[in-house]
């Protein structure tokens, strides 16, 4: 939320920008966690972290929908383009990890910050690359809990960053 904050307000202005980021917490954030809550909640995933490579995809699905539909929401009210920007990023990212995941499991966790941060370097500025620093504690985590491998954890955050790096260059600068 962080990076939607950022470049909704950097962006836009006033009630725009408001609405911009309050519409992004909603379908980002907010939905897909309850979407994949209720998924566990009712038996179709075994745990809301979805550990097990074979049960996201269609988790995965759903949340691209949402993304989705953000983006709609975002080209139907003139959105910034760079806002435009980093949902196509998202939605992209989520549908290559969700096909990925169907062969190999790799980490959408080191994913989730590797794009955002490489989105907040290239759009709001520089001095956020310290931020690529987050995926060291992460992955290391990630490993020592068992959840990936380095290879997994590596290839969540290039994966990610590539894709966001193309996007953006090609939807906003």
């Amino acid at each position: 939320m962080f990076l939607y904050a950022l470049v909704s307000f950097t962006f836009s202005r006033g009630v725009r920008a408001v609405v911009f980021f309050l519409l992004s917490v909603l379908l980002v954030s907010v939905l897909p966690t309850v979407f994949v809550l209720s998924l566990a909640k009712k038996g179709h995933v075994s745990d809301p972290d979805l550990p097990r490579r074979e049960e996201r995809f269609v988790p995965y699905l759903g949340i691209v929908g949402m993304y989705g539909a953000l983006f709609v929401l975002l080209f139907i009210l003139s959105a910034p383009r760079e806002l435009l920007a980093i949902t196509l990023c998202y939605i992209v990212v989520t549908f290559v990890g969700a096909v990925i995941s169907l062969f190999w499991k790799i980490s959408l966790h080191l994913a989730g910050v590797a794009g955002p941060v490489t989105a907040l370097v290239l759009l709001v500025h520089p001095a956020f690359s310290v931020l690529f620093g987050l995926l060291v504690p992460l992955g290391w985590a990630r490993v020592f809990l068992g959840k990936h491998n380095l290879l997994q954890v590596v290839s969540g955050s290039l994966m990610s960053s590539f894709i966001t790096y193309g996007i953006v260059h090609w939807v906003a600068l």
